[in-house]
């Protein structure tokens, strides 16, 4: 119960979460879910690459290995 509150108080006020690490780098870094939601949704993935990082993978990557991973942005009249 008691854990349940603190995950709950993490995402109304993010500065009360504990550090987490990329399991793919080893870095640390702090979650960004919130009530809006998680900024890792915000990085465009291949169905692909989510599929193969599901697997891979149990817990978060950082921002800056899902950024590494995600895919190119659409040149303009390319």
């Amino acid at each position: 119960m008691m854990m349940k509150l603190r995950n709950l108080a993490g995402i109304v006020l993010p500065v009360l979460r504990e550090p987490s690490v990329c399991e793919a780098c080893g870095d640390p870094f702090t979650c960004g879910a919130k009530l809006t939601g998680c900024w890792c949704s915000e990085i465009k993935l291949s169905d692909e690459t989510r599929a193969e990082l599901k697997s891979r993978y149990r817990g978060c990557l950082c921002r800056e290995c899902l950024e590494h991973l995600s895919e190119p942005p659409a040149v303009a009249g390319g």
